[in-house]
């Protein structure tokens, strides 16, 4: 956090013309070195400088409480702290604050102190002239000339002024339920006006949603919301037709205290080249060659397809609700697992495991704890068996497949055990205040030489359905097979 002290040469090193003026009067209601009388300070300076100053009383905690806040103050800052404590703002400029009012107070006089703070609306650095005070009564009390540093808005409206892209601040207006009914325009450049095809002076105070085409599409200011509500910055590509025609935009949107901040680029010539591109694929090529910034948005719309692809390869081959290889991508994994075995002369074991009981669970509880129970399940395999030579996979149901590469049938049936000893010592999280033992049947077999998959998996399968004969919660052991069958 970037701030500043001062003792010394406080009038030359204050920004705002007010700071020397307020200096002189206090220094009038200092008489012969005792501290100033806050009745007296506070008369002299309410009247000319009161939206402008802070009051603040010492709390026995070592806090401050604010007794009063100017009204300017709350228009740059965007927040009444009137009542409120100081620890209640962001820790660094609370610790900041009572560290400077504290030092004041200590050494009976006046400070100058700059500080950054991010959560206002408008500006980053203000500027503070505190004074200590002192009731008739004996309590001290902080007057404090609060501003932000004039060349700092100078260089935001500049920005704003300057900048390629149209910038809109939204404030949220609330009911009495606490439910966001305006969203009212507080900020807005020429080049947001432009972007809009209105007036910028139409723009301010008006409601966002009426003011701002696109955001009267419901789906967009949902978006806009899930943004304010959960401080979530977002991406939007929007159109609006405008004079008969059509304006594409990209929005930037990021959450500013209980509001928002829209970034609004036109990418209405990007979107018509995409278009265009699209419907000529053969020369696609030459397109990009004439035009340089299309090429760059091509290779970031690329980036992004290649992104989603592999999104849906990963989706395509896992099981939604564990997160384990589905039935499929399990079988081509394991096939391919098979070859590099036989290359490479190594074993391979497959474990089937089923629950026992299941639908006990889903008819005494429901499908949401038998799910539940699968998600949990699935996690105890992953953390037992997860490395980069097994295989862990959901076939379906309650039933799950486990294939160990470099694995003899001792160390199958080892693991085997693992998982049947971890479901004796944990019972599956179904809810915060549910939890239920479970128990499973399995079956293990191990590959034998130029014996294919289905092979494998029907020998580990007659194993599982022999335990499950014998009573449940077993271990079944395949019978080994000739070359000519597994074949």
């Amino acid at each position: 956090m970037y701030y500043e002290v001062h003792t010394e040469n406080i009038a030359s090193r204050g920004h705002a013309p007010e700071i020397a003026q307020i200096l002189r009067r206090f220094a009038l209601h200092r008489r012969d070195g005792e501290t100033a009388s806050y009745e007296e300070l506070s008369a002299a300076l309410l009247p000319d400088f009161g939206q402008d100053l802070m009051i603040l009383e010492p709390t026995a905690d070592g806090d401050y409480r604010w007794l009063h806040f100017g009204r300017d103050i709350i228009r740059y800052s965007g927040a009444n702290r009137l009542g409120q404590r100081l620890s209640g703002m962001r820790e660094r400029v609370a610790r900041f604050s009572i560290d400077s009012f504290d030092q004041a107070l200590a050494e009976d006089r006046p400070l100058y102190t700059v500080h950054r703070s991010s959560d206002t609306v408008r500006v980053a650095l203000w500027e503070r002239l505190v004074m200590p005070t002192v009731t008739r009564d004996g309590r001290h009390l902080i007057v404090a000339f609060s501003r932000p540093l004039q060349f700092r808005e100078d260089l935001l409206n500049a920005v704003l002024e300057s900048s390629p892209s149209g910038i809109v601040a939204l404030r949220a207006i609330r009911d009495t339920a606490g439910q966001i009914e305006q969203a009212v325009v507080v900020t807005a450049n020429r080049r947001a006006a432009e972007l809009i095809g209105r007036p910028e002076t139409d723009l301010l105070d008006t409601d966002g949603r009426e003011s701002l085409p696109f955001l009267s599409d419901p789906s967009i200011w949902r978006r806009c919301l899930y943004a304010i509500d959960l401080q979530r910055a977002d991406m939007l590509e929007v159109s609006f037709t405008h004079d008969g025609a059509t304006n594409w935009l990209k929005v930037a949107v990021a959450p500013l205290g209980d509001g928002l901040l829209l970034t609004l680029t036109d990418i209405t010539d990007l979107t018509v080249a995409n278009q265009t591109l699209q419907m000529r694929a053969a020369t696609l090529a030459l397109e990009i060659g004439r035009e340089r910034a299309t090429r760059r948005a091509l290779s970031e719309e690329i980036g992004l397809r290649e992104e989603r692809e592999k999104e849906l390869r990963r989706l395509a081959e896992e099981d939604p609700l564990t997160a384990l290889l589905n039935r499929r991508s399990f079988t081509d994994k394991a096939n391919a697992a098979i070859v590099a075995s036989e290359a490479e002369g190594t074993d391979i074991a497959l474990i089937i495991v089923d629950l026992d009981h299941f639908k006990q669970v889903n008819d005494t509880y429901g499908h949401p704890a038998g799910d539940a129970v699968i998600r949990a399940f699935a996690d105890l395999l992953l953390g037992q068996l997860r490395n980069e030579r097994n295989l862990v996979g959901r076939f379906g149901g309650e039933e799950f497949g486990i294939l160990l590469q470099g694995c003899d049938l001792a160390s199958a049936i080892a693991s085997a055990r693992q998982i049947q000893d971890a479901l004796l010592t944990r019972s599956m999280p179904v809810s915060e205040t549910l939890a239920l033992k479970v128990t499973a049947s399995l079956g293990v077999a191990t590959l034998q030489p130029g014996e294919a998959l289905a092979s494998l998996t029907a020998r580990a399968d007659q194993a599982l359905y022999r335990a499950k004969n014998e009573g449940r919660n077993r271990l079944g052991l395949a019978e080994p097979v000739s070359v000519a069958a597994a074949a």
